[in-house]
């Protein structure tokens, strides 16, 4: 076997690179780094027995000192049965340097299950304590979601066993060892092939602990601030006063941080900071302390007592405002009938309207700057318009408070809380939503600028002013949606009022999984509902334009309150066709979510044509959905192929709906989903051959109502047009192919898009 050389620092092995030698180390040490722990091989050791399988390195192999290697070829696993049958030495230290390594990566994997099982156990025993410590303070209890975490074992398919397996073989006496194997290549080369397996499954299992470990650690410690250290932390801070609680609550801190000290994936640098400003708080807390022996009442919530103080007092507004907004929140508190139609109650409610506005718009452009964690309290005002426990009642005011540093939205799922979305806006992820007038912070600007009131300099300030942007969001949009969304207009304000909730808080609460499962579910029944027709070029590949269809999912908004309804705010950003349509809806709702959301998929749905259509959105020598829709409605009367039974219910759905035809498409298409996709007829033939035109089924859907002969010429219209489709995009990518191009992955989804 060849000799290879190499000096202090050089690399060996690149992780990625093909596995082409079996290689032993016969001087110096060589150190690679697995999963983000480093390992050291030396003398007699043997490179890659992990990579074997694979055909390629896994990490990067580095001379640690000057380093010397015996190397045999290797093109496959057979070259290993070659070399260990026919040179003993070789098998020899095969079998040594399978042993040495894999009771290493076994002693990690045991550091690893140790610190798994230390975080399980200590948040299953601390967090059921808070939450009762809580009630026992009358403090209200944070929720945080440990129902999804499971013991460790249950991920590991390693057995305790192999480690004393392979470190007895390793220690056994080297001449018993040697009389054992050498001489047999049929036991050393079992033996190592099962070690090379064995390797596989241990690398998997550190790898499955440390997955885990990530997971479970944000519990204990993450960057957003809510986690079991923080609930720890603030329930000590809050109860520093009270007998006995001191020492209670630091026991429990003490079993925290003594699993964050020993696990070696948390980022150190973030729980020192984090520890560090805990215990300069509760030394402030501890020189201040004064012991109360007072009984404690757990109704007191004393963690929210002094909410509006808390709100007001960040917000930095002025006191005369404040006071104001003060003495009207006390005044709605105690009116025996807060929604009343009467004068009193009527301006009282305006009057915290605008108030409100005021500050929220103030507390939000405030938290945009705090480099702190932001209060509880201020987060529920922002993301729940929540002011004062006695208004918000204690139970609603606690529940509120549990879930406040939890409620989040998901970017990945198109869904975020109203304090998301602006951050989004503030920061030029989003752009700003369309007014009641239909314009956009651009055209707003520039409708400025149109009637003179600024020069262009100032429109190009203008039009880069992120706090600009903001404000109009905050004052042009959100006041507007926040009233649709509460739905009962005339009573409306956006405080946070017990009178408001009907129905259990965690049962309306809306959530992003919640929000994704209605949205599929509609998509299961009306595939094409949010794809779209864009323009797709490649002169090169011999496409000069084709229209081909891309999916684009909403975004939704949760607003601030509890309500009964949603706005489908906007189809897309200006000319964008590639943006994301606009949805918003209220954070607690009182109806039916999938409902909503189909509801909102039909609006969606009639103004994107109207949009895209413009002008001959109801010309039906343009046919459209919105034009063959207008159409059936406009002339219903005289259409002589509708029974007078129809002609009749078509009347009274359009006085429903107070003749409005929108209003009408979307109650039809919701009975296409609910009702038609089930084989149960509804609708006339009319309004079932344009929704069968405009917006099929599935292929499962369409072959279970292939028997009802009600659907027969619709499915078979559908056919042949998928056909047409599926002959001409085969064609295209026939032609690209042929000119010896691979195909536009935009055509194979085209493709894939036309089969469902």
């Amino acid at each position: 076997m060849p000799l290879s050389e190499f000096a202090k620092g050089n690399v060996i092995y690149t992780i990625g690179n093909p596995v082409k030698n079996i290689s032993f180390i016969t001087k110096g040490v060589v150190e690679a780094t697995f999963m983000g722990q480093s390992f050291r091989f030396e003398q007699r050791d043997m490179i890659g027995i992990c990579d074997f399988k694979v055909g390629s390195y896994s990490t990067t192999y580095t001379a640690l000192t000057d380093v010397a290697i015996l190397t045999h070829p290797f093109n496959e696993i057979g070259d290993l049965d070659s070399l260990l049958k026919d040179n003993f030495d070789a098998a020899h230290l095969a079998v040594n340097a399978a042993c040495r390594q894999l009771s290493e990566f076994l002693k990690y994997r045991s550091s690893l299950k140790e610190q798994a099982d230390a975080a399980y156990n200590v948040i299953n025993d601390i967090y059921p304590k808070y939450e009762l410590l809580s009630k026992r303070f009358a403090l209200s209890a944070k929720k945080l979601d440990i129902s999804g975490i499971i013991p460790s074992n249950e991920i590991d398919p390693i057995e305790d066993w192999l480690l004393s397996y392979y470190t007895e073989v390793k220690n056994v006496e080297p001449t018993i060892q040697k009389a054992f194997f050498y001489g047999h290549p049929g036991i050393s080369s079992g033996f190592f092939y099962r070690s090379i397996e064995d390797v596989k499954l241990v690398v998997e299992s550190c790898e499955a602990y440390q997955e885990y470990l990530k997971d479970i650690s944000k519990l204990l410690i993450s960057s957003d601030g809510h986690d079991l250290f923080a609930l720890i932390a603030d329930l000590h801070f809050d109860s520093i006063n009270l007998k006995d609680a001191d020492g209670v609550v630091s026991a429990m801190m003490k079993k925290v941080t003594d699993v964050l000290d020993s696990s070696t994936l948390v980022n150190k640098d973030f729980y020192q900071h984090r520890l560090n400003a805990y215990n300069e708080n509760l030394a402030n807390k501890r020189s201040n302390q004064v012991i109360s022996d007072a009984p404690v009442d757990e109704n007191a919530r004393a963690n929210l007592a002094e909410s509006l103080s808390v709100i007001l007092a960040y917000s930095g507004c002025d006191d005369e405002l404040c006071n104001k907004f003060a003495r009207s929140v006390q005044d709605y508190t105690k009116m025996p009938d807060r929604g009343g139609s009467e004068d009193v109650a009527y301006r009282l409610r305006r009057e915290l309207t605008e108030t409100f506005y005021v500050i929220y718009t103030a507390v939000f452009l405030k938290s945009l700057e705090d480099k702190k964690a932001i209060p509880t309290v201020i987060k529920m005002f922002l993301n729940f318009g929540y002011v004062d426990a006695n208004l918000a009642g204690l139970d609603y005011a606690d529940y509120l408070y549990s879930i406040a540093d939890s409620v989040k939205g998901d970017k990945e799922k198109g869904v975020y809380t109203l304090t998301e979305w602006l951050t989004a806006i503030y920061r030029g992820e989003k752009e700003t939503s369309r007014d009641d007038f239909d314009m956009d912070y651009i055209a707003h600007v520039r409708e400025q600028k149109a009637t003179k009131r600024f020069d262009a300099a100032e429109e190009a300030r203008m039009l880069a002013d992120r706090d600009a942007k903001l404000r109009f969001e905050l004052e042009n949009v959100f006041p507007t949606v926040n009233k649709i969304t509460f739905g009962r207009i005339t009573t409306f304000c956006p405080l946070f009022s017990d009178n408001n909730v009907q129905r259990g808080l965690q049962d309306s609460l809306v959530t992003p999984t919640l929000i994704r499962e209605a949205f599929d579910d509609i998509r299961a029944l009306d595939y094409s509902a949010y794809y779209r027709e864009v323009m797709y070029q490649n002169p090169e590949a011999g496409v000069p334009k084709e229209y081909l269809n891309i999916e684009i999912q909403p975004d939704v908004v949760l607003m601030p309150n509890v309500g009964v309804r949603g706005a489908m705010w906007q189809e897309m950003d200006g000319r964008d066709r590639k943006s994301s349509p606009r949805m918003f809806m209220s954070v607690f709702l009182l109806i039916d979510l999938k409902l909503l959301a189909m509801k909102l998929t039909g609006d969606y749905r009639w103004e994107y044509i109207k949009r895209i259509q413009g002008p001959r959105w109801g010309d039906v020598t343009d046919p459209s959905l919105t034009s063959e829709f207008f159409n059936y409605l406009q002339f219903y009367r005289t259409n002589r192929d509708l029974s007078m039974d129809v002609r009749g219910s078509i009347k009274t759905e359009l006085m429903r709906a107070r003749n409005n035809y929108k209003q009408v498409f979307i109650s039809n298409y919701t009975e296409w989903l609910v009702y038609e996709s089930n084989g149960s007829p509804r609708l006339n033939k009319f309004v079932r051959n344009i929704l069968g035109k405009y917006c099929p089924f599935p292929e499962a859907i369409r072959e279970k109502l292939g028997t009802n002969p009600q659907y027969a010429d619709i499915l078979k219209r559908h056919e042949m047009n998928q056909s047409q489709r599926l002959r001409h995009i085969s064609n295209i990518i026939q032609r690209i192919n042929k000119a010896g191009f691979e195909t536009p992955p935009e055509l194979l989804a085209e493709l894939e898009f036309t089969k469902i």
